[in-house]
């Protein structure tokens, strides 16, 4: 995988049209050495999330637990920051900068691991973030944070209006099996190997990616 640099994108900057971009923010992909000790750790906004983060009600800061249920389709008009796998991404159509990713839902508990971030396996199903970027850059099957307003009809996919997201490639995040009821897409869920043993792994490698969420060559642009 190629060295991503931490950088924001089109912060809270103007189209040509006048319309807010979409915040963007990626991890710095580093080589990940084992130190013999593992440490658990509250979750840090960097200063460029922080403004966003500090918006969020307290009981939306973490999202999903085995102990506490989380249903992203019970939400409407709240504002919120959920972590998805990119499955998809594609442009909105007739908007040059418009677009749209198609996340599948990880469980957060508002702990993580001090060295990489750490999310559940399990998810809530999937939702729908809208960009506004010229070229939003996220790779397929990265995690992200998204934050923003969701809006709901009926029992239609959940969509936010996506005000920053920030970026875990791969080798800066891994999973655990601690969640709340799975409720994943099972067209997704086909895809993870490592369900069928341990899935956490403090230090993974492109295999464990692979294992867990398929090829990325088979997902993003224009998947739906």
């Amino acid at each position: 995988m190629r060295t991503a640099t931490r950088v924001a994108i089109a912060v809270l900057v103007f189209s040509a049209t006048g319309v807010a971009q979409t915040g963007i923010e990626a991890e710095t992909v580093k080589e990940l050495k084992p130190s013999g000790s593992l440490g658990t750790c509250g979750y840090a906004a960097t200063s460029q999330e922080k403004p966003f983060f500090d918006k969020l009600a307290p009981k939306e800061q973490a999202t999903g637990s085995f102990m506490e249920a989380y249903d992203i389709r019970k939400k409407n008009n709240v504002y919120v920051s959920w972590y998805g796998i990119v499955r998809g991404i594609s442009r909105v159509a007739g908007a040059e900068d418009r677009w749209q990713l198609l996340l599948e839902n990880k469980y957060f508990d508002g702990m993580t691991d001090c060295h990489i971030m750490l999310v559940s396996m399990s998810g809530s199903g999937d939702f729908l973030a809208r960009v506004q970027a010229r070229d939003p850059g996220i790779p397929a099957l990265a995690l992200v944070r998204v934050y923003g307003t969701v809006k709901r009809d009926k029992d239609e996919t959940p969509v936010i209006d996506a005000e920053f997201i920030r970026v875990w490639p791969w080798m800066t995040f891994t999973f655990t099996d601690l969640g709340g009821e799975d409720k994943s897409n099972p067209r997704w869920r086909k895809e993870c190997m490592v369900c069928k043993g341990r899935i956490y792994k403090p230090y993974p490698d492109e295999r464990y990616y692979r294992d867990a969420l398929g090829d990325p060559n088979d997902y993003g642009t224009a998947l739906k």
